[in-house]
């Protein structure tokens, strides 16, 4: 199976490619303008933050811009033992992308992780700590599983935020295991007018989509194929819907902004519409 980051890098370059030229560099030109002198990109207060760092650094891949590499992975090795677990993941992540992390600290630091169902930080955080590994082999995938499997069992998964419930399908799907309540539930997170809601009685979200569009297509057997291709048309109006006045991607069409996270998820988002035929 896809690595799961490869996947997302390349469902986020689908969406990009459907873009037009001026699009696309629109959204560059809109993405590095959060460079900050330390070499972050801005989070929502205006200061870097690693978290949103890592986004712009994934768009900018995914829209093929030029970033300066040397500041960027020097600002985010401060970040490396950050007391935020997903801080400290986020740039785990994009230093062993860049080749900046010792394969060897991966594998020690990373598989222990999964073996144990180390949930510091949560699920998130432990699927951030799966894409950091350039491999993932299905004995991990599986131990990991087994360690969260209850966490998403019908009776909780249906309290759980859409992001957790996406992460761990996708874990699910590495595995080889079947995780029906998962696929359910996140099915009736989806809303008549287009997009996802990140719980039960919420609107739609732009990450909520992207990241439930994804983990459906990810793990997708005829059923969810359908399902993706039923809401199609009502999710991609959502999502361009979400594309701000200032060149990024915001969290709905009600935002008055965008920022680096939701510029990637709109990407992401987009890619999921891009490979459903």
């Amino acid at each position: 199976m896809t690595h799961p980051l490869q996947a997302i890098e390349a469902t986020a370059a689908r969406g990009a490619d459907g873009l037009v030229g001026a699009a696309r560099e629109e959204l560059g030109r809109a993405l590095y303008a959060l460079r900050r002198d330390d070499g972050g990109f801005a989070g929502l207060d205006g200061r870097s933050d690693p978290y949103y760092t890592l986004f712009a650094w994934l768009g900018l891949r995914t829209l093929g811009a030029s970033y300066e590499c040397h500041s960027l992975c020097a600002y985010m090795a401060t970040h490396r033992r950050a007391a935020s677990a997903v801080d400290a993941q986020c740039a785990a992540l994009l230093l062993a992308c860049e080749g900046r992390s010792p394969h060897a600290t991966q594998w020690s630091l990373l598989i222990p992780s999964l073996l144990r169902g180390d949930t510091h930080g949560g699920a998130y955080a432990l699927f951030l700590r799966c894409l950091a590994m350039r491999r993932i082999p299905r004995w991990a995938a599986r131990a990991a599983w087994w360690h969260q499997r209850r966490l998403f069992q019908a009776d909780r998964a249906s309290r759980l935020p859409t992001p957790q419930l996406a992460a761990g399908l996708v874990l699910a799907a590495l595995a080889g295991a079947e995780a029906l309540d998962l696929v359910s539930t996140l099915e009736g997170r989806h809303r008549a007018n287009g997009g996802f809601a990140s719980a039960p009685n919420a609107p739609a979200d732009l990450l909520a989509t992207a990241v439930a569009r994804f983990a459906l297509g990810f793990s997708a057997d005829a059923d969810e194929m359908s399902c993706l291709r039923t809401t199609q048309a009502q999710d991609l109006a959502f999502i361009e819907a979400c594309w701000q006045d200032d060149g990024l991607f915001g969290a709905s069409p009600a935002a008055t902004h965008g920022d680096a996270e939701h510029t990637f998820y709109g990407l992401l988002a987009l890619g999921t519409c891009a490979t459903v035929t």
